[in-house]
C-alpha cells in the first residue's frame, strides 16, 4: 500500500512550491515575512525568514520532497510569532534552491544551510527537521557542534539499517522514468537512493552531539519506520531529552499535529 500510494501521488504531479509573492499574499494579515537568497558556492539558497530581533531562531528543514512552505503555518502561530523569530530554507533542489538538480550528500546540504544561517550569526537556533530533514539537522549539529542550540527530529530517517531498496526507484531513476515523473519527486529520488550510504557515514559522529534533543515519531508511520526513535535512543546517550511516540498517527506530523512539535520547542527552550 504505501508503494501504490506514493506512485499515485507521482502520477498526480502535485505542486510542492509556490511563489514568495504568494506566501506574503497568504501571511500578510499576520506577519511580513521576508525572503533572500544566499550563493553557497555553486547554488542558490533560498529562504524565507521573520526577524523580529528575538533572541531564539526556529529552523525549519523540510523532507523530501518539499519546500519551505511546508512550515508556513508555524509562520502564523500566535505562540511562536510572540517569542521567536523564525527562517525555513529550501533545501537544495527544492523550492527555489536551484530547483530540479538534487544535493545527494548529507555534509553538503548541512553545509548550505549552516551558510544560510550564518546570516543571523546573533541568534540561538533550534533546528526541527521532518523525515530526511531529520538527517540533515543531525550533520548540522555533527559538523559545527558551537552553532546550535537544540534539535527536534520530527519523523526522522536516520538509522542507515531501515533504509530498504524499493523496486520503483530503480524505475524512476530510468530516462524513461524520469520522463513521467514530476521534478520534484524525481530530485527526490536522487537523494534517496543513496540515502544509506549517507547515513552510514554519519554513524561514527552521532556522539559528538552535545545539545538538547527530542523526537517525534508516530507509531503508524508507513514511511519512516518507528525504530528511527530507538536508534536515536542508541546513539545519542547523553543528549536525547526526550521520545515522544504518537500513538495510531502517520509520517505527516508537521502538519497534522503542530501542537506536539510547538511543544518540543518550549521544552527545548525551558532547557536553556
Amino acid at each position: 500500500m504505501k508503494k501504490l500510494a506514493i506512485l499515485s501521488v507521482i502520477l498526480l504531479g502535485c505542486e510542492f512550491r509556490i511563489s514568495d509573492k504568494e506566501a506574503k499574499e497568504e501571511l500578510a494579515e499576520v506577519v511580513d515575512i521576508e525572503f533572500g537568497k544566499l550563493l553557497v558556492e555553486d547554488r542558490e539558497m533560498h529562504y524565507a525568514f521573520l526577524d523580529r530581533q528575538k533572541e531564539i531562531q526556529l529552523v525549519f528543514v523540510h523532507g523530501s520532497p518539499g519546500s519551505w512552505n511546508a512550515f508556513i503555518d508555524y509562520f502564523k502561530t500566535d505562540s511562536l510569532i510572540e517569542k521567536y523569530d523564525m527562517i525555513a530554507i529550501d533545501r537544495a533542489g527544492f523550492g527555489f534552491s536551484g530547483f530540479g538538480v538534487a544535493e545527494p550528500s548529507l555534509e553538503t546540504q548541512a553545509f548550505q544551510i549552516h551558510q544560510v544561517l550564518m546570516q543571523f550569526p546573533n541568534k540561538r537556533h533550534i533546528l526541527i527537521g521532518h523525515s530526511l530533514g531529520g538527517p540533515v539537522i543531525g550533520r548540522m549539529a555533527m559538523d559545527f557542534p558551537n552553532s546550535y542550540t537544540g534539535l527536534i527530529f520530527v519523523a526522522p530517517s536516520i538509522d542507515p539499517e531501515l533504509e530498504v531498496d524499493e523496486w520503483y526507484r530503480g524505475v524512476l531513476d530510468t530516462y524513461m522514468g524520469s520522463f513521467f515523473t514530476p521534478k520534484e519527486f524525481e530530485v527526490s529520488n536522487d537523494e534517496i537512493l543513496p540515502l544509506k550510504e549517507e547515513l552510514q557515514l554519519m554513524l561514527p559522529y552521532w556522539g559528538q552531539i552535545t545539545i538538547p534533543s527530542i523526537i517525534i515519531q508516530g507509531t503508524e508511520d508507513s514511511l519512516v519506520p518507528k525504530e528511527n526513535a530507538d536508534f536515536a535512543q542508541k546513539m545519542m546517550v547523553d543528549t536525547l531529552t526526550t521520545i515522544e511516540l504518537l500513538e495510531g498517527v502517520d509520517h505527516f506530523i508537521p502538519w497534522t499535529h503542530p501542537e506536539e512539535i510547538v511543544k518540543a520547542i518550549q521544552q527545548i527552550t525551558d532547557s536553556l
